[in-house]
């Protein structure tokens, strides 16, 4: 063989060889746990080989410490605040976080050695842009973090990025306008400045300037290529937000695929029918949504101001329950609707992808049902909330608009409320606008009752005022019609009306969890249901969270054979069986006792 040959094969290992080598062990040990001492120790041999590299190749010397210790020191920032918030950090994912660090000073060093070797090398000022660029993508993950922390003194959860991603680009503009101080603007200032001391740190940085080309490249495709086997198994903290928010989504896409699968299980599902004592001449329920409201401002609940006058007055009619300690499964709409609207529960193990609505399973024994929103149908995502509404025989979307605060009151419901046949079984769905922020977008200026020198609880009080309003006019409609049985009303979730976005998982509070719940009975279905009626009053003073709301729906309306049905876990039995002690929140992570009361 040649000398020439020789050369060529010698490069050609270097420039793919030696990268293919190291990608197709990393790839191996792909689906390894990285908690395994092995594949800790390839990926941390991984990243001290790839930083040790670039120093030989470029032949780096005492001027690239201050570069390294800048990257440093900003990738592990994040875990000086995980410690400082006391977050649940153990010490592989402390590991983990070093692994990844070395991995991004190895990457960050490399460009910088590859695009600026000297000063006066040709297109000096474009070359420097781009490292900038490659420095601002390398150091995105914990800027991400830290910049959110400084603005809204919290950490960015997966449940916030899911919340941003229902929104389209009005939707997103408007939660800034609403949630935008100071603090914003000196996470931005925060942002330029790190991003300045990073690439300033490299500037007196000397290199080798003819490295081998060859060995430069090899070096580029292990580096690149380790980063992107890397990102999904090394859980650095800020990544695993995203790869936390990736799976929901991904959990969201296959709550519609399997909608086919679970229509055709209850289509031979021989034991779910209704109960024989349901009337026989019509039945018509009610479900009302409620949005971002928070017992703790309620009237009825012992709020000091004057909010819900309406339910006050209803609370005197002996058909008519509230109950008193009823909490939220999850601070966010979609989660917590995806267990209120479905038989998966905190105290079952059945999937949201494998869970049967509520109007799938009154579909199945009969029900017409509608689904009415004046909430935006779509956002960036489908998610479990638009496929379970796709499934009602009838779907009515006041909000067709770009913005959340959409073009109409939700007192638009009331008109758009369909006049259904009193001889058949109906289901009614309703999601109310209720008080998501912006407060005072919510609210006719009728409506406008509350001032004070504390605006923002002042406009949040004015929406829980008209939701009093709107639930009312609902409910005088509703009962016009013959076949009407019940009405339930229950909020997703609560609001703490000053925390940015009103409710946050990260830094949850009893506020946030604390909702209510009424029920409206007809006086036919009282005495018809005599024994399920006490068994609710008997309750009205004992934990719920709602995600038991399918239960209690599925009860009233008389539905059996409803795959994990507990009797132990519907509000309308004897056999009800939770207490404050068992009461579960935050999917199932938290106790409701965990959460200490706040006095308004």
């Amino acid at each position: 063989m040649s000398n020439y040959s020789k050369l060529v094969l010698s490069s050609f290992f270097k420039l793919f060889g030696i990268p293919f080598v190291v990608l197709s062990t990393l790839y191996y040990f792909y689906d390894f746990s990285l908690n395994s001492v092995v594949t800790a120790v390839i990926y941390s041999v991984l990243a001290l080989g790839c930083l040790l590299a670039v120093i030989v190749t470029f032949k780096l010397n005492k001027t690239a410490l201050r570069g390294m210790a800048t990257v440093a020191i900003t990738y592990l920032s994040v875990y000086l605040v995980a410690l400082k918030m006391n977050l649940n950090t153990t010490p592989m994912e402390y590991l983990k976080g070093v692994i990844f660090t070395v991995l991004a000073i190895a990457f960050i060093t490399f460009f910088r050695c590859v695009l600026l070797p000297k000063k006066d090398c040709a297109f000096y000022t474009l070359r420097k842009v781009l490292f900038v660029i490659i420095a601002f993508i390398t150091l995105f993950l914990p800027l991400l973090l830290l910049c959110y922390l400084i603005a809204t003194n919290s950490l960015i959860s997966s449940d916030i990025i899911i919340a941003l991603a229902q929104t389209n680009g009005a939707e997103g503009a408007e939660f800034f306008v609403s949630n935008v101080n100071y603090k914003w603007l000196l996470a931005l200032l925060f942002l330029i400045a790190v991003i300045y001391i990073n690439c300033k740190a490299y500037e007196n940085l000397t290199c080798d300037p003819k490295a081998k080309v060859t060995t430069s490249f090899s070096i580029a495709i292990i580096l690149i290529g380790s980063i992107f086997l890397a990102i999904p198994r090394i859980d650095y903290l800020p990544f695993a937000v995203v790869k936390v928010t990736s799976r929901q989504l991904d959990n969201f896409a296959l709550y519609k695929q399997q909608k086919g699968v679970r229509l055709q299980k209850l289509s031979t599902l021989t034991s779910l029918k209704l109960n024989p004592d349901v009337d026989k001449d019509g039945n018509l329920f009610v479900l009302v949504i409620g949005e971002s409201q928070s017992a703790s401002h309620i009237q009825a609940y012992g709020y000091q101001k004057a909010t819900t006058p309406k339910l006050v007055e209803r609370l005197k009619e002996p058909n008519h329950l509230l109950f008193n300690n009823v909490f939220s499964s999850w601070p966010q709409t979609v989660q917590a609707l995806s267990y209120a609207l479905t038989n998966a529960n905190q105290y079952n193990q059945v999937e949201v992808s494998d869970a049967y609505s509520l109007i799938e399973i009154a579909r199945a024994v009969g029900f017409d049902t509608y689904w009415l929103s004046n909430q935006r149908k779509y956002g960036m995502y489908e998610t479990p909330i638009t496929v379970i509404s796709s499934t009602a025989n009838h779907e009515i979307w006041t909000n067709g608009s770009a913005k959340m605060e959409g073009v109409f009151f939700d007192e638009e419901l009331v008109n758009r409320l369909p006049k259904v046949d009193p001889n058949k079984n109906t289901l009614i769905i309703i999601h109310l606008m209720g008080s998501h922020q912006k407060y005072e977008k919510r609210v006719p200026k009728e409506f406008r009752q509350f001032t004070g020198a504390d605006e923002v609880v002042a406009s949040y009080d004015n929406s829980i005022l008209y939701t009093d309003y709107v639930v009312d006019e609902i409910y005088n409609k509703a009962k016009k019609n013959p076949a009407f049985k019940a009405l339930v009303y229950f909020s997703d979730h609560g609001e703490e009306p000053h925390v940015v976005g009103g409710h946050d998982p990260v830094n949850v509070t009893y506020q946030m969890l604390k909702v209510p719940l009424f029920v409206y009975l007809s006086d036919s279905y009282r005495k018809n249901h005599l024994n399920l009626f006490e068994s609710l009053k008997t309750n009205e003073h004992k934990y719920f969270s709602n995600d038991l709301i399918f239960d209690l729906m599925v009860s009233l309306m008389r539905i059996e054979g409803v795959p994990n049905f507990e009797e132990s876990l519907n509000l309308s039995s004897k056999k009800y069986r939770l207490d404050k002690a068992s009461t579960l929140t935050m999917y199932g992570k938290k106790h409701i006792n965990e959460f200490s009361e706040e006095k308004n």
